[in-house]
């Protein structure tokens, strides 16, 4: 009798389980309710959580960097003080990197144009001094894959910073070095922080318009 009982009294059960979860979707159907919008807002704020960690894993990362080659960093500025300051944190390129050829006339692309700007622990734009290496790979060649490499020292990078209507951020010129044969490359950045000797990269694959 008892498992009898308890079948049923299970059986019970699943039949209004059923028909709350029938009545949830059904209500569904009317548009998004509360708890949908409520999570969906969690999810947004989980997200942007996140990519704040991941700034903050590639700062500590560029400062380990730095302690294992021994920099000199700033002495009067030891690293919890430099955590609680805005510095750089990562980087962030333009949409407009790629090919360019400044003279209209011309079919194909006649240099590299990388638009890049340091960001800081929160994602923001901040305009930090230091040195940048920009090197192109054309990976689809079985070696010596890297066609070229650029370096912007501390005051060269300084004259190549545009803050003007919607431009806040260094702007470099890279004519070819070994002109491309395929138009799929990788672009790589690298910046290191003068203030605090932090060392970020970052990676894009980019398209180029041959020359004929």
């Amino acid at each position: 009798m008892i498992a009898r009982r308890s079948s049923r009294a299970y059986l019970h059960t699943a039949i209004w389980s059923a028909a709350g979860i029938a009545a949830v979707a059904l209500s569904g159907c009317s548009g998004p309710s509360s708890a949908n919008i409520q999570l969906r807002k969690e999810n947004q704020q989980l997200s942007a959580r996140i990519d704040q960690l991941n700034r903050r894993h590639d700062a500590d990362q560029a400062q380990i960097r730095v302690l294992q080659r021994n920099a000199n960093v700033v002495e009067t500025l030891p690293e919890d003080r430099l955590n609680q300051l805005y510095t750089t944190a990562g980087l962030r390129l333009g949409r407009l990197c790629g090919g360019f050829h400044p003279d209209p006339n011309l079919v194909g692309d006649t240099m590299l144009k990388v638009y890049v700007v340091p960001i800081d622990q929160d994602g923001d734009p901040i305009k930090a001094a230091g040195s940048f290496q920009i090197e192109l790979f054309d990976l689809a060649l079985p070696s010596q894959n890297r066609i070229g490499q650029w370096n912007f020292d501390l005051q060269r990078a300084r004259s190549d910073w545009y803050a003007q209507l919607f431009m806040y951020e260094y702007v470099f010129n890279c004519p070819w070095q070994t002109p491309p044969a395929h138009s799929s490359l990788l672009l790589r950045v690298t910046f290191t922080d003068a203030l605090t000797g932090r060392v970020f990269s970052i990676d894009r694959d980019i398209t180029v318009q041959l020359r004929p």
